[in-house]
């Protein structure tokens, strides 16, 4: 199983938070956790998030640390190829 992407992201609301974008064979999805100790949640990735995955996940593909598949799925926005 792919290990997943991860990055730290400062929320209005929620304060800093963890996000990872996790893959488990052809699906996608975006997990964040408030605090070291708190459980992690899904949720619903906004335009800022895909832009920092496709950012992350392209410095990781030229190091050869993400698949061409991972890649096309991160491009088609998580959506069925």
């Amino acid at each position: 199983m792919p290990r997943p992407i991860g990055w730290t992201k400062k929320d209005p609301e929620l304060g800093k938070l963890k996000i990872e974008a996790r893959f488990f064979g052809p699906k996608l999805t975006f997990h964040r956790q408030a605090g070291r100790f708190e459980p992690w949640q899904s949720f619903e990735p906004v335009e800022e998030d895909w832009n920092t995955l496709t950012e992350l996940a392209e410095n990781k593909f030229r190091r050869g640390k993400v698949h061409e598949k991972q890649m096309r799925i991160i491009k088609a926005r998580g959506e069925k190829l």
